[in-house]
Parts: C-alpha cells; structure tokens; sequence
C-alpha cells in the first residue's frame, strides 16, 4: 500500500501567543474545567486541512503551494475576541478568535483551497473561520464548565497580540495515543512586504 501523510497548511503563532494559550489553559483547569486541552507549543492557525495524502502526490502539493503564494503579500493579524463551537449551550470547541487584516488573511485561504481544488483536493464546504483552539470537550466535560459565559468574555477582552504572516506552513499530523505530534514539511514565503 503507497504510504499517506495526514497534512494540513497554517500559520505558524509566535512564542507570546503559545504562552498565552498556555496560560488560559491553566486558569481554566484551576477553575475545575474538564476538557481535551491542545498542547499550547503546537498550536497553530489552520488554513486548510487535507487529510490523508499519498506521498507521491506531496511534491506536486509543494510545488503548487510555492508558486500560487509568491505574489500574496505578508501581512499581521492578532488574537482577538473568543468562543465556542457550535453554540455556547451545546459547546464542543473553545477557541481565541483573530482580529487584524483578516481579509489578507481570508485572501491566503481562498488562494490555498483553489490551488488545492486544481490538485483535486475537496474544498472546505464550511465557511472559513479562523480560530486558535484551546480545548475540546466531550459530553460528560459539559457539567465542570461554571462560568462559561463569564469566561468567553474575560478570553474576549484579553489584549490583542500581534501573529505577523510572512509564509504558511505545511505540517504533517500524527495521531498517537497521547495527542497529534506535529512536524513541519515545508514552508512557503509570502511576498516580503516593501
């Protein structure tokens, strides 16, 4: 059988936004909360995620990604506001939110799916929302969130820190028994800003 990488692109975060999720991580499980916690030193902004991909198409992957993205220009956006999918009464995802230039941003993520589609990689049928996941809880979790609603608007006000884009990054995930272990493929710059 012809081996296949799971592999999804993003946005590598700077160190002052992995301690801060780091940190509200913390404060949260003080408080009690139960939930699956991301590991705050691979967190990243995902752009697309293709799933499992055979190794003999991974060139062809870079390649597309390297030139479709030269002429993007850098940008910076930041964290910004917080929340929870799908809906605070049924949450199974907490996540920071993101703030700044987020239509260079929504740009670089229409630019990767249409390069993908051109591979023949499905597109997202979601509508793109770009978040820094802090947590996903299962159903037994649900009863040690007290203060959930007081806890989105604390994350929310947290001062901005700024994410500058100047390349996305191609990883490849994989699944062990104590959480995904990421490991960087590739790179690709954006267009240095003048």
């Amino acid at each position: 059988m012809d081996e296949q990488w799971r592999l999804f692109a993003a946005i590598e975060l700077p160190e002052p936004v992995r301690e801060r999720i780091g940190q509200e991580i913390e404060r949260l499980r003080r408080l009690g909360w139960q939930a699956k916690w991301v590991n705050p030193e691979g967190s990243h902004l995902t752009v697309k995620f293709y799933g499992s991909v055979p190794l003999q198409a991974l060139p062809q992957l870079q390649e597309a990604l390297r030139a479709g993205l030269s002429d993007l220009p850098a940008f910076s956006i930041e964290t910004a506001g917080a929340g929870v999918f799908p809906h605070p009464s049924r949450p199974r995802v907490l996540w920071l939110g993101v703030g700044g230039e987020v239509e260079a941003l929504a740009r670089l993520q229409r630019r990767v799916e249409e390069l993908s589609l051109e591979l023949g990689f499905p597109l997202e049928e979601r509508p793109y929302h770009p978040h820094l996941t802090l947590a996903r809880f299962r159903p037994e979790d649900l009863p040690s969130l007290r203060g959930l609603e007081r806890q989105l608007q604390r994350l929310a006000t947290l001062p901005p820190i700024a994410i500058p884009v100047r390349a996305l990054t191609l990883y490849r995930s994989e699944l062990r028994r104590t959480g995904a272990v990421y490991s960087v493929v590739d790179t690709f710059a954006l267009e240095a800003s003048r």
